[in-house]
């Protein structure tokens, strides 16, 4: 189990049932002493490596289902940014889905998004008028990318746009698991005038592939509490900590 997780990323419990004829209880038993051993992730539905997990893209719902109290209140917050009338772009994720729960509230916003699940999360909220960038959805997640995606994005302008990472380094910046996405994350960031960067602090002081800019490009980077006190210092006064009360 631990090898095939480090092997594919995600590895859903039905797979493991069905491949090695055992049943779900068995399952469950093994997971938890491998999570105890600190070997793997449990998520709904499946698991993950413990190890460099930031190495696979992983599906959208174990990604949204990882840490999803304190991403809740990392997009309550960051939407808590947001004004009414204002245009927002929001890049796929499953952090910056929570972003776009939280902006249900609000009245008459434009938000334009690439991530097929946030469409569909925002699609009958009559306050907000709704686009898609279009491009080709990437596989396993609902990220739509394409050049066409990119021409798109740098035809328009924005207030703010909330965008999500795999992984933060105070130098090297933030950087993504492919290069695809690259070109789509940059072009957010040019057009609007304030760029947000959403992540969980399990991402920072990480390094990834594919590089998509320095820290500079952003007004403020949102992440929860479980930041060490030296990349707080590392990542200076752009840091806002959002406290989250979960076990």
């Amino acid at each position: 189990m631990v090898e095939r997780a480090h092997k594919t990323g995600y590895v859903p419990s039905k797979m493991i049932e069905d491949e090695f004829g055992v049943d779900s209880s068995t399952v469950r038993r093994d997971l938890a002493r491998l999570e105890a051993d600190g070997l793997v992730i449990r998520t709904q539905g499946g698991f993950l490596p413990a190890e460099s997990k930031e190495s696979f893209d992983y599906p959208y719902e174990p990604r949204r289902q990882f840490r999803s109290t304190t991403k809740s209140h990392l997009g309550e917050y960051a939407a808590g940014l947001v004004k009414d009338g204002q245009t927002v772009l929001i890049d796929s994720g499953s952090t910056t889905w929570h972003v776009a729960n939280s902006l249900k509230s609000k009245r008459n916003l434009t938000v334009i998004t690439n991530d097929l699940q946030i469409a569909l999360l925002l699609s009958e909220s009559s306050n907000i008028n709704l686009h898609v960038t279009g491009g080709v959805q990437v596989d396993s997640v609902f990220t739509l990318v394409a050049p066409n995606t990119v021409d798109y994005i740098n035809r328009i302008h924005v207030d703010i746009a909330f965008i999500g990472a795999e992984a933060v380094d105070a130098e090297l910046g933030v950087s993504n698991v492919n290069v695809i996405e690259v070109p789509v994350k940059q072009a957010m960031i040019r057009a609007a005038d304030c760029a947000v960067l959403v992540a969980d602090s399990s991402k920072l002081g990480k390094r990834s592939f594919a590089r998509v800019c320095g820290i500079d490009e952003f007004t403020a980077i949102v992440t929860d509490g479980r930041v060490a006190p030296e990349q707080r210092k590392a990542f200076g006064q752009k840091l806002k900590i959002v406290e989250v009360n979960c076990r």
